[in-house]
Protein backbone atom coordinates (compact mmCIF):
# COMPACT_ATOMS: atom_id res chain seq x y z
CA UNK A 1 0.00 0.00 0.00
CA UNK A 2 2.97 2.17 1.10
CA UNK A 3 4.29 1.77 -2.61
CA UNK A 4 1.23 2.38 -4.83
CA UNK A 5 0.25 5.28 -2.59
CA UNK A 6 3.98 6.80 -3.58
CA UNK A 7 3.24 5.92 -6.83
CA UNK A 8 -0.28 7.81 -6.94
CA UNK A 9 1.46 10.58 -5.59
CA UNK A 10 4.45 10.70 -8.38
CA UNK A 11 1.43 10.40 -11.02
CA UNK A 12 -0.22 13.30 -9.67
CA UNK A 13 3.34 15.69 -9.91
CA UNK A 14 3.41 14.00 -13.52
CA UNK A 15 -0.23 15.36 -14.13
CA UNK A 16 -0.20 18.80 -12.65
CA UNK A 17 3.76 19.55 -13.68
CA UNK A 18 3.61 22.64 -16.03
CA UNK A 19 5.13 23.01 -18.88
CA UNK A 20 7.28 20.70 -21.13
CA UNK A 21 10.61 20.45 -18.92
CA UNK A 22 8.79 20.02 -15.82
CA UNK A 23 6.52 16.68 -17.31
CA UNK A 24 10.00 15.27 -18.64
CA UNK A 25 11.34 15.54 -14.96
CA UNK A 26 8.22 14.23 -13.31
CA UNK A 27 8.40 11.53 -15.79
CA UNK A 28 12.22 10.62 -15.06
CA UNK A 29 11.65 10.59 -11.27
CA UNK A 30 8.76 8.42 -11.99
CA UNK A 31 10.95 5.98 -13.75
CA UNK A 32 13.69 5.74 -10.83
CA UNK A 33 10.32 4.89 -8.29
CA UNK A 34 9.34 2.23 -11.30
CA UNK A 35 12.90 0.69 -11.38
CA UNK A 36 12.99 0.86 -7.74
CA UNK A 37 8.96 -0.71 -7.10
CA UNK A 38 9.12 -3.34 -9.88
CA UNK A 39 12.62 -4.77 -8.27
CA UNK A 40 10.18 -4.75 -4.73
CA UNK A 41 8.00 -7.14 -6.66
CA UNK A 42 4.92 -4.64 -7.41
CA UNK A 43 3.15 -5.61 -11.31
CA UNK A 44 3.20 -3.42 -14.29
CA UNK A 45 -0.81 -3.95 -14.02
CA UNK A 46 -0.16 -1.97 -10.41
CA UNK A 47 2.41 0.69 -11.43
CA UNK A 48 0.77 2.22 -14.17
CA UNK A 49 -2.66 2.23 -12.34
CA UNK A 50 -1.51 4.01 -10.06
CA UNK A 51 0.41 6.27 -11.65
CA UNK A 52 -1.90 6.87 -14.46
CA UNK A 53 0.88 6.99 -16.88
CA UNK A 54 1.06 3.74 -20.01
CA UNK A 55 3.24 1.57 -20.08
CA UNK A 56 4.37 2.69 -23.39
CA UNK A 57 5.21 6.29 -22.58
CA UNK A 58 7.20 4.98 -19.56
CA UNK A 59 9.27 2.73 -21.83
CA UNK A 60 9.44 5.50 -24.54
CA UNK A 61 10.86 7.98 -22.06
CA UNK A 62 13.52 4.79 -20.72
CA UNK A 63 14.60 4.66 -24.39
CA UNK A 64 15.10 8.20 -24.77
CA UNK A 65 17.05 8.59 -21.36
CA UNK A 66 19.49 5.28 -21.53
CA UNK A 67 20.05 5.41 -25.44
CA UNK A 68 21.77 9.26 -25.28
CA UNK A 69 25.41 9.25 -26.20
CA UNK A 70 27.38 9.16 -23.36
CA UNK A 71 30.58 11.18 -22.49
CA UNK A 72 33.99 10.19 -23.02
CA UNK A 73 35.84 8.83 -20.46
CA UNK A 74 37.88 10.59 -18.13
CA UNK A 75 41.61 9.78 -18.63
CA UNK A 76 43.09 7.20 -15.75
CA UNK A 77 44.98 9.12 -13.31
CA UNK A 78 47.61 6.05 -12.70
CA UNK A 79 49.57 5.04 -15.49
CA UNK A 80 48.67 1.34 -16.22
CA UNK A 81 51.44 -1.11 -16.06
CA UNK A 82 52.34 -4.22 -18.97
CA UNK A 83 50.42 -6.93 -17.38
CA UNK A 84 47.85 -5.14 -15.07
CA UNK A 85 44.37 -6.29 -15.33
CA UNK A 86 42.15 -3.72 -16.48
CA UNK A 87 38.68 -3.94 -15.28
CA UNK A 88 35.89 -5.28 -17.19
CA UNK A 89 32.36 -4.65 -17.99
CA UNK A 90 30.34 -6.43 -15.01
CA UNK A 91 27.46 -7.00 -17.61
CA UNK A 92 28.94 -7.57 -20.95
CA UNK A 93 32.97 -9.41 -20.67
CA UNK A 94 34.73 -8.93 -23.63
CA UNK A 95 33.93 -12.41 -25.63
CA UNK A 96 35.14 -10.20 -28.90
CA UNK A 97 31.31 -9.74 -29.72
CA UNK A 98 30.15 -6.18 -30.21
CA UNK A 99 29.15 -4.46 -27.03
CA UNK A 100 25.18 -4.36 -26.58
CA UNK A 101 23.17 -1.27 -26.51
CA UNK A 102 22.19 0.77 -23.12
CA UNK A 103 18.95 -0.02 -23.27
CA UNK A 104 19.29 -4.03 -23.59
CA UNK A 105 22.09 -3.88 -20.88
CA UNK A 106 19.13 -1.85 -18.49
CA UNK A 107 16.96 -4.68 -19.60
CA UNK A 108 19.43 -7.37 -18.83
CA UNK A 109 19.92 -5.43 -15.38
CA UNK A 110 16.71 -5.23 -14.02
CA UNK A 111 16.14 -8.71 -15.20
CA UNK A 112 18.86 -9.79 -12.81
CA UNK A 113 17.65 -7.19 -9.84
CA UNK A 114 14.39 -8.36 -9.93
CA UNK A 115 15.46 -12.32 -10.11
CA UNK A 116 17.24 -11.73 -7.01
CA UNK A 117 14.41 -10.33 -5.17
CA UNK A 118 10.99 -11.82 -6.71
CA UNK A 119 11.63 -15.30 -7.96
CA UNK A 120 7.86 -14.89 -9.34
CA UNK A 121 9.29 -12.23 -11.20
CA UNK A 122 12.17 -13.78 -12.99
CA UNK A 123 10.76 -13.33 -16.70
CA UNK A 124 10.51 -9.48 -16.41
CA UNK A 125 12.65 -9.41 -18.95
CA UNK A 126 9.76 -10.51 -21.35
CA UNK A 127 7.95 -7.62 -20.30
CA UNK A 128 10.04 -5.36 -22.37
CA UNK A 129 9.57 -4.76 -25.95
CA UNK A 130 12.14 -5.65 -28.33
CA UNK A 131 14.12 -2.31 -28.43
CA UNK A 132 13.33 -1.93 -32.00
CA UNK A 133 12.56 1.72 -33.33
CA UNK A 134 9.91 0.65 -35.85
CA UNK A 135 7.62 -1.71 -33.83
CA UNK A 136 4.97 -0.49 -30.90
CA UNK A 137 6.30 -0.71 -27.74
CA UNK A 138 3.06 -1.86 -26.57
CA UNK A 139 2.02 -4.89 -24.29
CA UNK A 140 -1.04 -6.09 -22.91
CA UNK A 141 -0.42 -4.49 -19.45
CA UNK A 142 0.01 -0.82 -19.28
CA UNK A 143 -0.77 -0.44 -22.74
CA UNK A 144 -2.18 2.68 -24.72
CA UNK A 145 -5.31 2.77 -24.76
CA UNK A 146 -7.40 1.12 -27.62
CA UNK A 147 -10.94 2.28 -29.07
CA UNK A 148 -13.02 -0.25 -30.65
CA UNK A 149 -15.80 1.74 -32.91
CA UNK A 150 -18.54 -0.28 -34.00
CA UNK A 151 -21.57 0.43 -35.95
CA UNK A 152 -24.84 -0.98 -36.85
CA UNK A 153 -27.25 -0.57 -39.60
CA UNK A 154 -27.56 3.34 -40.59
CA UNK A 155 -30.32 2.17 -42.62
CA UNK A 156 -33.41 2.33 -40.15
CA UNK A 157 -32.99 5.75 -38.94
CA UNK A 158 -31.13 6.78 -41.29
CA UNK A 159 -28.12 7.43 -39.09
CA UNK A 160 -24.80 9.18 -40.12
CA UNK A 161 -22.23 6.95 -38.00
CA UNK A 162 -19.52 7.44 -40.31
CA UNK A 163 -19.29 11.09 -38.65
CA UNK A 164 -19.03 10.04 -35.21
CA UNK A 165 -16.13 8.31 -36.05
CA UNK A 166 -14.78 10.92 -37.31
CA UNK A 167 -15.18 12.95 -33.95
CA UNK A 168 -13.36 10.18 -32.04
CA UNK A 169 -10.49 9.73 -34.86
CA UNK A 170 -10.17 13.79 -34.49
CA UNK A 171 -9.69 14.11 -30.86
CA UNK A 172 -7.48 10.95 -30.30
CA UNK A 173 -5.25 12.08 -33.17
CA UNK A 174 -2.54 13.45 -30.90
CA UNK A 175 -2.71 11.59 -27.97
CA UNK A 176 -1.67 8.04 -27.52
CA UNK A 177 -5.02 6.75 -27.72
CA UNK A 178 -5.91 4.71 -30.77
CA UNK A 179 -8.90 3.91 -32.91
CA UNK A 180 -9.91 0.88 -34.35
CA UNK A 181 -13.47 1.24 -36.63
CA UNK A 182 -16.08 -1.41 -37.83
CA UNK A 183 -18.95 -0.25 -40.11
CA UNK A 184 -22.07 -2.17 -40.13
CA UNK A 185 -21.37 -5.29 -37.90
CA UNK A 186 -22.88 -8.20 -37.32
CA UNK A 187 -23.64 -9.92 -33.87
CA UNK A 188 -21.27 -12.92 -34.66
CA UNK A 189 -18.31 -10.25 -35.43
CA UNK A 190 -18.28 -8.53 -31.74
CA UNK A 191 -17.21 -11.29 -28.93
CA UNK A 192 -13.99 -12.00 -32.03
CA UNK A 193 -12.96 -8.04 -32.62
CA UNK A 194 -13.14 -7.58 -28.87
CA UNK A 195 -10.77 -10.22 -27.64
CA UNK A 196 -8.75 -9.88 -30.89
CA UNK A 197 -8.35 -5.47 -30.35
CA UNK A 198 -8.77 -5.86 -26.61
CA UNK A 199 -9.84 -2.38 -26.52
CA UNK A 200 -10.01 -0.42 -23.56
CA UNK A 201 -13.20 1.82 -24.93
CA UNK A 202 -15.93 0.03 -27.00
CA UNK A 203 -18.42 2.36 -28.52
CA UNK A 204 -21.51 1.40 -29.83
CA UNK A 205 -23.55 3.72 -32.67
CA UNK A 206 -26.51 2.20 -33.46
CA UNK A 207 -30.27 2.75 -34.57
CA UNK A 208 -32.61 1.14 -31.68
CA UNK A 209 -36.13 0.23 -31.52
CA UNK A 210 -37.89 -1.99 -29.21
CA UNK A 211 -35.69 -3.26 -26.88
CA UNK A 212 -33.16 -4.02 -29.34
CA UNK A 213 -30.46 -2.52 -31.55
CA UNK A 214 -29.95 -2.72 -35.08
CA UNK A 215 -26.71 -4.29 -36.51
CA UNK A 216 -26.53 -6.82 -40.02
CA UNK A 217 -27.33 -9.43 -41.27
CA UNK A 218 -26.51 -11.44 -44.85
CA UNK A 219 -25.96 -7.70 -45.95
CA UNK A 220 -29.63 -6.51 -44.19
CA UNK A 221 -31.12 -5.02 -41.55
CA UNK A 222 -31.23 -7.10 -38.02
CA UNK A 223 -32.45 -5.84 -34.99
CA UNK A 224 -30.81 -7.92 -32.33
CA UNK A 225 -31.99 -8.36 -28.55
CA UNK A 226 -30.16 -6.57 -25.70
CA UNK A 227 -29.70 -10.02 -24.23
CA UNK A 228 -28.10 -11.02 -26.82
CA UNK A 229 -25.54 -8.50 -27.50
CA UNK A 230 -25.20 -8.51 -23.41
CA UNK A 231 -24.61 -11.81 -23.94
CA UNK A 232 -21.74 -11.78 -26.44
CA UNK A 233 -20.09 -9.37 -24.32
CA UNK A 234 -20.08 -11.17 -21.24
CA UNK A 235 -18.20 -13.96 -23.32
CA UNK A 236 -15.18 -11.83 -24.35
CA UNK A 237 -11.55 -12.83 -22.30
CA UNK A 238 -10.60 -9.73 -21.79
CA UNK A 239 -13.95 -7.06 -21.66
CA UNK A 240 -13.31 -3.19 -21.92
CA UNK A 241 -13.37 -0.68 -18.99
CA UNK A 242 -15.12 1.45 -20.70
CA UNK A 243 -18.09 0.90 -23.45
CA UNK A 244 -19.97 4.43 -24.99
CA UNK A 245 -23.82 2.91 -25.64
CA UNK A 246 -24.40 6.14 -28.46
CA UNK A 247 -27.95 4.93 -29.14
CA UNK A 248 -31.89 6.08 -27.98
CA UNK A 249 -32.73 4.31 -24.80
CA UNK A 250 -29.06 2.62 -24.22
CA UNK A 251 -29.56 2.45 -20.54
CA UNK A 252 -31.39 -1.08 -19.64
CA UNK A 253 -28.29 -2.55 -21.80
CA UNK A 254 -26.38 -0.43 -19.63
CA UNK A 255 -27.16 -1.90 -16.70
CA UNK A 256 -27.18 -5.35 -17.78
CA UNK A 257 -23.76 -4.62 -19.40
CA UNK A 258 -22.22 -2.94 -16.00
CA UNK A 259 -21.93 -6.46 -14.93
CA UNK A 260 -19.22 -7.19 -17.00
CA UNK A 261 -18.01 -3.19 -18.30
CA UNK A 262 -16.11 -1.18 -15.03
CA UNK A 263 -18.36 1.58 -16.62
CA UNK A 264 -20.96 2.34 -18.97
CA UNK A 265 -22.40 5.31 -20.72
CA UNK A 266 -25.88 5.18 -21.78
CA UNK A 267 -28.86 7.61 -23.16
CA UNK A 268 -32.15 7.34 -20.99
CA UNK A 269 -34.20 8.51 -23.48
CA UNK A 270 -33.89 9.52 -27.78
CA UNK A 271 -31.23 11.63 -29.44
CA UNK A 272 -29.84 12.45 -32.50
CA UNK A 273 -26.94 12.33 -34.44
CA UNK A 274 -25.83 15.65 -33.84
CA UNK A 275 -26.55 15.45 -30.74
CA UNK A 276 -24.56 11.67 -30.47
CA UNK A 277 -21.48 13.91 -32.17
CA UNK A 278 -21.26 16.84 -29.92
CA UNK A 279 -21.55 14.66 -26.96
CA UNK A 280 -18.64 11.91 -28.26
CA UNK A 281 -16.60 14.71 -29.32
CA UNK A 282 -15.83 16.87 -25.82
CA UNK A 283 -16.33 13.04 -24.79
CA UNK A 284 -12.83 12.27 -25.99
CA UNK A 285 -10.95 15.03 -26.22
CA UNK A 286 -10.76 15.12 -22.31
CA UNK A 287 -10.30 11.22 -22.09
CA UNK A 288 -7.30 11.66 -24.34
CA UNK A 289 -5.73 14.78 -21.83
CA UNK A 290 -6.40 11.75 -18.95
CA UNK A 291 -9.33 13.12 -17.52
CA UNK A 292 -11.50 10.66 -15.27
CA UNK A 293 -14.42 8.99 -16.95
CA UNK A 294 -16.64 11.22 -14.36
CA UNK A 295 -14.63 13.94 -15.39
CA UNK A 296 -14.85 13.41 -18.90
CA UNK A 297 -18.63 12.96 -19.09
CA UNK A 298 -19.22 15.92 -17.03
CA UNK A 299 -17.06 17.74 -19.89
CA UNK A 300 -19.40 16.74 -22.24
CA UNK A 301 -22.46 17.34 -20.92
CA UNK A 302 -21.61 21.14 -20.31
CA UNK A 303 -20.96 21.02 -24.23
CA UNK A 304 -24.23 19.31 -24.92
CA UNK A 305 -26.55 21.45 -22.18
CA UNK A 306 -25.35 24.75 -24.52
CA UNK A 307 -27.22 23.66 -27.82
CA UNK A 308 -29.75 21.46 -25.79
CA UNK A 309 -30.69 22.86 -22.69
CA UNK A 310 -33.71 20.41 -22.19
CA UNK A 311 -31.76 17.46 -23.59
CA UNK A 312 -31.67 14.47 -20.81
CA UNK A 313 -28.24 14.06 -20.38
CA UNK A 314 -26.52 10.73 -20.51
CA UNK A 315 -26.25 8.55 -17.44
CA UNK A 316 -23.13 6.69 -15.97
CA UNK A 317 -23.25 3.34 -14.37
CA UNK A 318 -20.32 1.34 -12.73
CA UNK A 319 -17.35 2.97 -11.76
CA UNK A 320 -17.54 6.49 -13.16
CA UNK A 321 -14.36 7.59 -11.43
CA UNK A 322 -12.13 5.06 -12.96
CA UNK A 323 -9.32 6.19 -15.49
CA UNK A 324 -8.59 4.89 -18.97
CA UNK A 325 -4.91 5.51 -18.53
Amino acid sequence: MEEITYLRNMGQLFHSAPGYRAIQDALDAALKAVQRHRADGVSWPDITRALGIPQEELLHRMQETTEKPRPAPSPPTATTRMGDRLPQDPICAPTGRPRPPPSELMNQAWSASISAHSPQNSTFSADIPPQDHHAELLSPAGAAPRVLFVSGDPRPGRNDFGAEAACIRQAVDTSYMQLTEMASVRLAEICPALDTHRPTILHIAAHSSFGGIHLTQEGGDLCIAYENLCAEIARVRHPPLLAVLNFCGSTVLANEMALTVTTVISWPHAMDDGQARTFTRQLYQSLAVRRSVADSCKDAEAELRGPHPDLPLPLTHGDATAYIF
